[in-house]
């Protein structure tokens, strides 16, 4: 494996990281639930809108950011650029079976239905955590270092395709079903629902960069010691 790893550590942005996302991550969850007004038609279940929604722009990021690595790595076949890509990827999942699972929590309380067979915007996000539970199941089958880190990248892209078609879903399709449109739509938001909004919107980004760096840095000492153990072999 290159030894050139790209090493994501400064002491001074991970305490300032750290330390942000402790203050700004219980202020967004303080705002959701206590400082907006309720939509009236879907009363308290309304709340659940600022975590889905946040989550669900980190799910769309994250296999976007998955494949650009997978095609470094496909140009470079530099490991570095695979390992970047697999921790990427993790995040991905994680966060689109968060949105998978709060989607429904949504749905159900506030139009009676859990899930809407119809609901374009929910059929592509389900077809995206089949793909990016594909990439993990094909990724642990090859024993090939080489091949494994090959068919990775494609997969990522492959992953990333349906992200685009899942943020496309709601804008394209003309009946996209029980699915709100977009929130940044001519519609817009009140004040209290904007500001709530953005708050949490960035406290999930942080959330997201710091698991990234927590991530990357473990899948790096992983990869660091398949590479002893070949060595020693």
């Amino acid at each position: 494996m290159n030894d050139r790893i790209i090493n994501i550590y400064h002491p001074i942005l991970d305490i300032a990281l750290f330390v942000l996302l402790l203050v700004l991550f219980p202020v967004a969850v303080f705002l959701a639930q206590n400082y907006p007004n309720v939509i009236l038609e879907q009363g308290l279940s309304h709340r659940i809108f600022y975590f889905h929604v946040s989550v669900a722009w980190v799910a769309l990021y994250a296999p976007a950011f998955a494949s650009i690595f997978g095609i470094v790595y496909i140009i470079k076949r530099d490991p570095t650029w695979d390992t970047l890509s697999y921790s990427m990827s993790k995040l991905a999942i994680i966060f689109s079976i968060l949105v998978l699972f709060s989607g429904p929590i949504w749905a159900y309380s506030a139009w009676g239905t859990a899930w809407d067979w119809s609901d374009a915007r929910l059929q592509s996000f389900f077809i995206l955590v089949v793909s990016l539970l594909s990439y993990f199941i094909f990724r642990s089958l090859i024993t090939d270092l080489n091949k494994k880190a090959l068919y990775s990248s494609f997969l990522s892209v492959l992953c990333a395709l349906n992200a685009v078609l899942t943020w496309g879903a709601i804008r394209w399709v003309e009946n996209p079903g029980n699915h709100p449109g977009s929130v940044l739509g001519k519609g817009g938001m009140d004040k209290d629902m904007k500001e709530t909004f953005w708050i949490n919107v960035l406290a999930y980004h942080i959330l997201f960069l710091v698991l990234f760096l927590v991530i990357y840095r473990k899948d790096k000492l992983d990869a660091k010691l398949v590479q002893i153990r070949e060595e020693m072999e």
